[in-house]
């Protein structure tokens, strides 16, 4: 059953806590991590050096292993990633362009702690746009690829305890293959963008969701498959709404001190 939100702006005041990543000490910076960076992926060797430093300081940020307010220091960051700051400040203009991070009087940039009425603003705009992409899904799904879906969810539920990085791909693979199919590639993109965002929120925090959400994508892919454009609407729009819950539930018995 479907979750209304009639009251959330009356359960936000008691959220005003920030929440960040897998609860990464505010004092924990990235040079105090376990291992250095390491050798960029082959595909890196294709990649700007600029696109370098934003794909790994993002992966950073939205895993939790840097944490809000540490400030990014260019000179640190430059040595750290084996680059010129030229590059880095492309990285870091990006980022503060995508609210990543923030600049506050002239002082080093530093990543931006997002507060929960930010984050629920970003699944309400996810649900507009899935909800339709779901509904313009229907019966566009290829079969095989179905198939994949399905293996994929059959093989994140049999594994004992998944990592957070294991259930987040799984989950992606399903939203994004649903916004693929759909037709439309700014629909698309739109969604793999506030997806992102939502990372933020780790989902080693919601270990209920798993099997619940698994069964969730199950029926969602075939109402899909059989082209029930309007059951499909239904579908994604309660399991978005599902997942809002589950996050609000926590929230309010976490103690935000």
């Amino acid at each position: 059953m479907a979750h209304r939100f009639a009251s959330v702006k009356q359960i936000l005041p008691k959220l005003r806590c920030l929440w960040y990543g897998a609860g990464v000490p505010k004092s924990m910076t990235y040079f105090e991590m376990n291992s250095p960076v390491g050798s960029a992926p082959a595909r890196d060797e294709v990649v700007s050096l600029a696109d370098q430093a934003y794909n790994r300081l993002l992966e950073m940020i939205l895993g939790g292993k840097i944490a809000p307010g540490t400030p990014l220091q260019e000179r640190n960051l430059a040595d750290w990633l084996a680059m010129s700051r030229t590059p880095l400040r492309e990285a870091l203009s990006r980022l503060e362009a995508e609210q990543f991070i923030i600049r506050a009087h002239g002082r080093a940039p530093v990543v931006r702690a997002v507060g929960i009425e930010n984050f629920v603003a970003i699944l309400d705009m996810r649900r507009i746009l899935e909800v339709e992409a779901a509904w313009r899904a229907a019966g566009n799904l290829p079969a095989s690829v179905a198939t994949q879906l399905f293996d994929a969810i059959d093989k994140l539920v049999a594994i004992e305890t998944p990592t957070p990085a294991q259930h987040w791909a799984v989950d992606n693979l399903v939203h994004e293959t649903i916004a693929d199919t759909a037709g439309n590639p700014l629909v698309a993109a739109s969604v793999r963008d506030l997806r992102r965002r939502t990372r933020l929120f780790n989902t080693a925090r919601l270990p209920q969701r798993l099997v619940t959400g698994a069964s969730e994508h199950r029926i969602l892919i075939e109402a899909i498959m059989a082209g029930n454009a309007d059951k499909a609407r239904l579908l994604m729009g309660r399991h978005l709404d599902n997942v809002k819950y589950a996050i609000i539930t926590y929230l309010l018995r976490t103690n935000c001190d």
